[in-house]
């Protein structure tokens, strides 16, 4: 009993020097290093530093608008007219 009690002692005492899981196997930290970017946050409240080679996806500015990020205005509906209708 003793030997059970001494082994979850020290399996919970091992527990937060795991590291938290990120996204895409990235590291959780304070401060991104210069090759990394901050994607999310970790459970710990730390960045989660990800590999900028990983990321695929180019930042959106208001100088390169995409075509398919421009909001379409609905063109006008043209409505027909009935034979014998002055188009009052």
């Amino acid at each position: 009993m003793k030997f059970l009690f001494l082994f979850l002692v020290i399996l919970l005492a091992m527990k937060p020097l795991v590291s938290a899981e990120c996204w895409m196997d990235g590291k959780c930290r304070l401060v991104c290093k210069s090759d990394e970017d901050s994607v999310i946050r970790c459970a710990n409240r730390k960045r989660c530093c990800v590999p900028s080679r990983f990321l695929t996806v180019r930042p959106m500015t208001v100088e390169s608008m995409e075509p398919w990020t421009v909001p379409h205005t609905p063109k006008a509906v043209k409505h027909k007219t009935r034979p014998g209708s002055r188009g009052i």
